[in-house]
């Protein structure tokens, strides 16, 4: 058997995410490369970080890596993306990074299709799985008159990529819109600020944040379905443009709804012939007591870790994949809780914002961060970690 190693394109968390994964697994060193070393990655004995001037244009993100796979030629080399943006540039250029790299994501035309939430949504209608009502507007047609919708509604981008290269004052990730006014202003704020692409305006599923729930998933090349781990969001991130970036995710409480949950996905999944990582957003809609899909995200996500630490690591699927190894599907079954806080601001102030639901998870002693590793604790390092989530419990703290 080669030896392999993951090459990740960012250095941001999800990069260190990766890295850590394969370094639990398998005791590797992956090699990032990025614009700028992020202080995720900084002083790590786990990760080796080159920063490449002009990596943002695709030319040189694909020359440095087929020269580094050029003199790796005796190491499997596994591509990841840190960042929807990285996946469709490693799409972009399929054709040649896949004659250097193993891809575990799913191939070009797939992935394109599927990233589309207008084309995913006909998919979930295909296939019986709920999802929030949505329609398609535009800047020159936006008029909801002829919709069957009503306020409170959610408006959010068609096509991300381009969205969240965009910074305007004021813009969200996913606009919650609780009047006329308010969409009408949400609508002139995007389109005057450069979007080129159709917005879509969903159904609003009413419920607190604890009832949403992510869902990793890895397919193997023959498109069956090798991981499954569910977490239920205790807490997400305030920033109204950082929607989604969820700071604590726990385990959820068996059901036989979420067993109906990871057949109806299995089924999906293996019945179109994915392949590759992927994360799936759902709220638990109590009205029609059924889980509603919102997103299909074709890569391992930022908050992607909680499945280690539910003990789904990823990284043994994929490299079970790479090397042809059969294993029963590994599912996250773990009492675990996630965190991109520190312990102490959980105990501390999640106590005070939501006692009913702090209560619930007080006493979960499976408990980690992706960023504090003890195998990667060097003096450097614990200090600049310790600093970055001292800043962060901070900057949350005033935000709460």
């Amino acid at each position: 058997m080669k030896n392999f190693q993951p090459v990740i394109l960012g250095t941001d968390l999800n990069a260190y995410n990766v890295a850590r994964a394969f370094h639990m697994a398998h005791g590797v060193t992956s090699q990032a490369f990025g614009n700028a070393e992020l202080m995720q990655v900084k002083h790590s004995k786990i990760v080796s970080t080159t920063v490449v001037d002009g990596f943002y244009k695709d030319e040189v993100m694909v020359e440095t890596l087929v020269n580094y796979a050029k003199t790796m030629t005796d190491t499997e080399l596994i591509l990841f993306a840190s960042g929807e943006n990285y996946v469709f540039r490693i799409f972009s250029n399929y054709d040649v990074l896949s004659n250097y790299y193993h891809i575990p994501y799913a191939e070009p035309k797939m992935g394109i299709y599927y990233s589309d939430k207008v084309n995913f949504y006909q998919e979930c209608e295909k296939y019986g799985i709920p999802y929030p009502k949505a329609y398609q507007v535009s800047r020159e047609n936006s008029d909801l008159s002829q919709l069957n919708l009503t306020f409170p509604l959610i408006l959010k981008p068609s096509e991300s990529t381009d969205y969240f290269s965009l910074t305007f004052e004021g813009k969200e990730k996913a606009y919650i819109l609780q009047n006329q006014a308010e969409y009408d202003k949400a609508i002139a704020d995007v389109y005057n600020n450069g979007y080129q692409h159709d917005m879509l305006v969903q159904e609003y599923v009413a419920g607190p944040v604890t009832d949403e729930y992510v869902l990793n998933v890895y397919s193997d090349k023959k498109g069956k379905v090798r991981l499954l781990s569910l977490g239920q969001i205790v807490l997400d991130n305030p920033d109204s443009e950082l929607r989604g970036n969820y700071l604590a995710i726990t385990s959820p409480k068996p059901s036989q709804q979420i067993d109906q949950l990871y057949a109806d996905v299995i089924h999906f999944l293996e019945d179109i012939k994915f392949t590759g990582l992927a994360n799936m957003d759902f709220k638990w809609d109590e009205t029609t007591q059924s889980f509603k899909t919102f997103d299909f995200n074709l890569r391992q996500g930022r908050s992607s870790f909680f499945s280690v630490v539910a003990g789904a690591n990823y990284a043994i699927s994929v490299v079970d994949d790479l090397h042809d190894i059969d294993r029963e599907v590994i599912y996250g079954d773990q009492a675990f809780l996630w965190l991109d806080c520190t312990e102490k601001f959980i105990h501390d102030q999640y106590a005070k914002i939501n006692p009913t639901e702090y209560a619930k998870i007080k006493d979960i002693k499976n408990v980690d961060t992706t960023i504090t590793y003890a195998a990667d604790n060097s003096l450097l390092r614990r200090e600049t970690v310790k600093k970055y989530l001292k800043t962060n419990d901070k900057r949350l703290k005033a935000s709460f």
